[in-house]
């Protein structure tokens, strides 16, 4: 399927973007804020019915940090208004990960207009601190010594402590340990973490999520107007009640459990999740 690699110019940035397929498209939005976009291309399969449009968000993968002053939830909505109007696509379905889902759910809010529907895939973290405390239980409670041992001389080494883009990406992949079904599966995993990656992955979660208190989410996602599909995978540690209470609070919402699914479900149940979003999107959007 035709596959295309270039740089989009959006505002003080040059976004990275990667276009895969040739049909109606969706916007991929990766989560676990700083990663960029390599994990997510596990849907480029999809491009035979879909165009799949990806990209790195500002300071992750490929695209530059910029004026860091836009690293918040608001500017990554103005990003991704930016990246549409360039690549010249009228209507967009969005599609994301994680807290990838809240950068959809409210690209969504504010801007009914181009939006023809919404993939929540997995949302998280939780933002009810009671399910937030559950969440963090059931994340420690799947690590064993040997994993918080490892994850102890990755931060000893020197080449994490100079940065090293191969050393995060191992850091990170050893927090990731419980989000998975399959222990192996971390060894397969690439997060294709580059140099803007690792010079920017420990601080932009903690400024994003900062910022997300002062859009008031839960009230903007009461206004999502487009058709949604809300998916949980039944082996998340994000607990199930709150994908299935942003189904309840968003209007045209639709709420999906995968069984056996973990948090990463286009690497461990690719099958399972293309037949439950590809055929909504069909019939929805």
């Amino acid at each position: 399927m035709r596959t295309t690699s270039n740089t989009v110019p959006v505002g003080d940035i040059e976004i990275a973007c990667t276009i895969v397929g040739e049909g109606a498209p969706l916007v991929v939005l990766h989560g676990a804020i700083g990663l960029g976009s390599a994990y997510m291309r596990a849907l480029d399969s999809w491009g035979d019915e879909l165009q799949l449009i990806h990209y790195d968000q500002r300071g992750s993968g490929n695209t530059p940090v910029g004026d860091v002053e836009r690293v918040t939830f608001a500017g990554a909505v103005d990003d991704l208004e930016g990246l549409r109007q360039a690549l010249g696509l009228e209507r967009i379905r969005v599609l994301g990960h994680s807290a990838g889902a809240y950068l959809a759910a409210l690209y969504a809010a504010e801007h009914p207009e181009t939006t023809a529907g919404v993939v929540l895939l997995n949302p998280g973290p939780p933002l009810a601190p009671e399910l937030m405390e559950q969440f963090g239980t059931t994340m420690s409670s799947r690590r064993t010594p040997s994993d918080d041992a490892e994850r102890q001389a990755i931060e000893e080494s020197e080449e994490f402590r100079t940065g090293r883009p191969e050393a995060l990406e191992r850091h990170q992949l050893n927090t990731f340990i419980p989000f998975f079904r399959e222990r192996a599966t971390v060894d397969r995993v690439s997060l294709g973490f580059t140099e803007i990656t690792a010079a920017n992955v420990r601080q932009m979660p903690r400024r994003m999520m900062g910022s997300l208190r002062a859009v008031d989410p839960i009230r903007k996602f009461t206004g999502i107007d487009a058709p949604t599909l809300v998916v949980h995978a039944e082996l998340d540690p994000i607990p199930p009640e709150w994908s299935r209470f942003l189904a309840a609070s968003i209007p045209k919402a639709d709420f999906a459990l995968i069984e056996g699914g973990s948090h990463f479900p286009m690497v461990e149940d690719a099958e399972q999740l293309r037949s439950t979003v590809v055929p909504w999107l069909s019939k929805h959007c």
